[in-house]
């Protein structure tokens, strides 16, 4: 009798602590967590868009259109080479915190739509700053900024070793440290081996799947390691060259080549095209060579013209030369200034001239060219061509003098040798 008292009672105090722990499921569930993403609200498959098939992209719109996290359109598009607006991240930011939070009551929309998203973001102080314009694009930067106060530290623990200032173009600072830590903890994963940010540049909303569905996902996070990144574009001034230092070289571009070629005093090859252009050029005669430093210098006869045509063009001409001579040291050089009364006829102004300047010196830094400035250091201090250089047209043509200064460019200012 004694024995089965006891176990009755054993039994009862099982009963107990078992339908307590039952009840104490539900509030645990509802604790902060990334429990609280696993509720599918749609199923993805093959054909849910028209425009996502095969690419590596594909598993994260299916992992945020699962969430419902990110919807596509009408259309049955998702559109994944668009853009994302400052409103469309804080109400992908305000979903992910509420969710995470066990958050369960819905967003109402007003008007403008975005305010209750922007209206929570401040609240929960994941959104700092006034936007003049929630419709503009959103920066990388600022995309960035608003996802990194999200979730909490103990919601990214580092899983890549990545120190403060690593990353080549986003420094490091109270500003940027909740970037860097979306990298540790493998949400973000650079746009090249360098692991570059690109911070004013836009998102696209393939990017924008990958990142938020690595924010509810850990599985999805990725481990990264990036290669130091050499110091493109930029030259430093270095010990004047002798005429050998150019045995390898090539100069493509228009009639300024051909001035070179005459006035210079460097024996290189030259493959000038009177009114040459990116898209008229001598380009596949010169691929006809194997050169280990190619020049080039196109823009003056394309200025005012498509800006977008003329880049994608230039961007053409270095990616045939990198194929067909893979080792050569590419030198994209800027467009030579014009005199002071050329700028005011209005056909060859210097603020174009400097505008194109500044697309040639982006472009050798996305294709990881050398940027010549053979600008400046013949300019007056009104930011001219000095009248000494100026050819028998006045400019954009150059005299002997000028031509040389310009070579005094090429010969000082040169790739860092290779290591072997």
């Amino acid at each position: 009798m004694r024995r089965s008292a006891s176990i009755r009672r054993f039994c009862a105090l099982l009963l107990a602590f078992l339908a307590t722990a039952a009840c104490a499921v539900p509030a645990l569930a509802a604790e902060p967590g990334f429990v609280n993403f696993q509720p599918r609200k749609n199923s993805y498959a093959d054909g849910t868009f028209s425009d996502v098939q095969e690419d590596w992209y594909t598993e994260y719109v299916a992992a945020v259109y699962e969430l419902g996290l990110m919807q596509g359109g009408e259309d049955g598009r998702f559109r994944p080479d668009d853009g994302v607006t400052l409103a469309e991240a804080c109400a992908l930011a305000a979903r992910i915190h509420r969710t995470y939070y066990g958050g369960t009551e819905k967003f109402e929309q007003g008007s403008p739509w975005y305010q209750v998203y922007v209206d929570y973001c401040r609240e929960q102080g994941i959104l700092t700053e006034d936007f003049a314009d929630f419709n503009a694009a959103a920066k990388r930067s600022e995309f960035g900024a608003i996802l990194a106060r999200v979730l909490p530290e103990g919601a990214l623990q580092p899983i890549n070793d990545i120190a403060d200032g690593a990353i080549p173009d986003l420094e490091y600072s109270a500003d940027t440290a909740g970037i860097y830590r979306l990298y540790r903890a493998g949400v973000l994963t650079g746009s090249d081996v360098y692991g570059s940010f690109k911070p004013a540049g836009t998102i696209r909303r393939s990017e924008v799947a990958a990142i938020i569905s690595r924010m509810a996902y850990r599985s999805l996070r990725r481990t990264v390691s990036f290669l130091p990144k050499p110091p493109y574009p930029d030259l430093k001034e270095g010990e004047r060259q002798p005429d050998s230092f150019f045995a390898d070289a090539a100069m493509l571009g228009n009639s300024l080549v051909d001035g070179m070629k005459l006035s210079s005093g460097i024996n290189m090859k030259y493959f000038g095209k009177t009114s040459g252009t990116v898209k008229s050029n001598r380009l596949l005669e010169m691929l006809q060579y194997d050169f280990g430093k190619v020049y080039i210098q196109l823009g003056i006869n394309e200025i005012g013209g498509s800006a977008e045509n003329f880049i994608n063009g230039y961007r053409s001409i270095i990616q045939q030369i990198r194929d067909a001579m893979p080792e050569a040291d590419i030198y994209i050089m800027a467009i030579t200034p014009v005199t002071k009364s050329k700028a005011a006829s209005g056909s060859f102004s210097m603020t174009k001239i400097n505008a194109t300047n500044e697309l040639l010196y982006a472009l050798a830094e996305e294709m990881q060219c050398w940027y010549l400035d053979c600008c400046t250091p013949l300019c007056t201090s009104e930011g001219y061509l000095q009248d000494a250089y100026a050819g028998w047209d006045g400019s954009p043509h150059l005299d002997a003098k000028g031509y040389q200064a310009w070579a005094e460019v090429l010969r000082t200012h040169y790739a860092p040798a290779k290591e072997e």
